[in-house]
């Protein structure tokens, strides 16, 4: 499960030029304002160190984006997910993608076309970027995981008729590296 709003992206930078910090500001049509993120972590070693500008098809004037967007906070805190230009070396995608795992709204992927995002300034030389771990990865999904699950099981619980009739949600199954792991 994932926020998606590739649709009503405007424009939007990134700028990860201080290791281990992630910020910058994404515009969405149906959005008032500018949606500031601040994040841990780090972009993928392909733009390491740099900023990127990107922009969308969103319409200012799009009806539908205001129904989608509506509830989305403009500050986002959290952590990096996978955020990459999609250029060599290809540590996750040969595509741009943007994910983080954000404290307000959850999981969010962004994922422009190529000639949508331009890389500005210079990525750490790849003998010094710090290539984003796939198991870090993974404890980011299965921390967001949980607090679905948690969050469902509350919500079951104080459903109208208590949860009853209704099963507890106890986990769910995480593929990594191939292999299924019971969470």
């Amino acid at each position: 499960m994932a926020f998606r709003p590739t649709r009503y992206l405007i424009e939007g930078e990134l700028d990860n030029t201080k290791l281990g910090v992630v910020t910058g500001w994404i515009r969405l049509a149906g959005l008032k304002g500018k949606i500031v993120l601040r994040l841990r972590g780090n972009f993928h070693r392909d733009i390491q160190g740099a900023k990127i500008w990107f922009k969308g098809n969103g319409k200012e004037d799009d009806a539908d984006a205001v129904a989608y967007v509506g509830g989305f906070s403009l500050e986002q805190n959290g952590k990096v997910g996978d955020i990459t230009a999609g250029l060599p070396p290809f540590d996750f995608s040969s595509r741009p993608y943007i994910e983080w795992y954000s404290e307000e709204n959850g999981r969010v992927v962004i994922e422009p076309e190529k000639e949508q995002v331009e890389v500005v300034g210079q990525p750490v030389p790849l003998d010094k970027a710090i290539r984003v771990s796939v198991e870090e990865q993974a404890a980011n999904l299965k921390e967001f995981m949980d607090g679905l699950v948690q969050d469902m099981e509350k919500r079951r619980r104080q459903s109208p008729s208590g949860g009853k009739g209704l099963p507890p949600v106890r986990g769910f199954v995480l593929m990594v590296g191939g292999k299924p792991e019971d969470k």
